[in-house]
């Protein structure tokens, strides 16, 4: 087993583990399960890209898309929660209590969803996509790594271009994920000052787009708080809470845009 194969195994362990967790919904699991798909994803675009068990790679994505997509659903309410718990708006309470029912039924969702999930038939997958990786040498990855990077930068830029505002922030953010994921994976190949400071750009980038992204999805979540509440009262307590949420958006999203003018766009 080479070390792209170890890097690869590695992270397919870890989403099995946090898979395995998932029924407790707790949120630090939750949050490291979907990092960990999205961590494979982006891997398995560079493993796609080297050419390695095309069919294979398909019906590994197509196994997880389902806990993909409902852990993310957990994921939304767990952190706007947070966020509102984080604000501490006076009365903010009886808004965790209406995301906290809505976790509880999305949860029983997902916890039916993994119970079906078929770990043998995925991890045998795992072990044949690990022996056509260990195949792999070095120079094969770090061209196909350099050509991912170059594109998922190039798409940035493209949409950075076309924006008058935050409409493509999200898809950004999920560009900058795939970069990150794919200079980590460089970092564990080979030790690289250079990259090492790239990919200290690159998170501290993706981060503030995903803190942007928390209250972005908080702000929409909140409205459809809003338009269901049963009186005036606790309309005008989400109206407070959806203020200083935009606040703080706001100051995120320029944020992103300095470290868009400094790190990216300075040439």
């Amino acid at each position: 087993m080479n070390n792209l194969s170890s890097f690869y195994k590695e992270k397919f362990d870890s989403f099995l583990f946090y898979l395995s967790k998932a029924k407790e919904m707790n949120e630090e699991d939750i949050h490291k399960l979907r990092v960990n798909i999205k961590n494979i994803r982006s891997l398995l675009l560079l493993a796609d890209d080297l050419g390695v068990e095309e069919r294979l790679i398909a019906k590994i994505l197509k196994q997880m898309r389902s806990v993909f997509k409902y852990s993310g659903r957990l994921r939304l309410i767990q952190v706007c929660k947070a966020i509102v718990e984080q604000d501490n708006i006076v009365g903010h309470k009886k808004v965790v209590k209406s995301l906290e029912e809505n976790k509880q039924q999305v949860g029983k969702d997902l916890n039916g969803l993994v119970g079906k999930f078929k770990i043998d038939k995925f991890q045998k997958r795992v072990e044949k996509l690990g022996v056509a990786l260990s195949k792999i040498n070095k120079s094969e990855i770090r061209e196909a790594a350099d050509k991912i990077i170059h594109d998922e930068l190039d798409l940035i830029y493209k949409l950075w271009a076309s924006s008058r505002g935050e409409e493509n922030y999200h898809e950004m953010r999920k560009f900058f994920k795939i970069i990150k994921s794919i200079l980590n994976l460089l970092l564990s190949l080979n030790s690289d000052d250079k990259l090492a400071n790239e990919l200290s750009i690159v998170n501290e980038t993706e981060s503030i787009l995903g803190n942007w992204h928390d209250r972005d999805v908080l702000e929409q979540k909140l409205g459809t708080i809003q338009a269901m509440a049963p009186n005036s009262e606790f309309k005008s307590l989400v109206r407070e809470i959806k203020n200083k949420n935009r606040s703080e958006k706001n100051i995120l999203s320029k944020k992103f845009k300095q470290q868009m003018l400094t790190h990216f766009l300075k040439y």
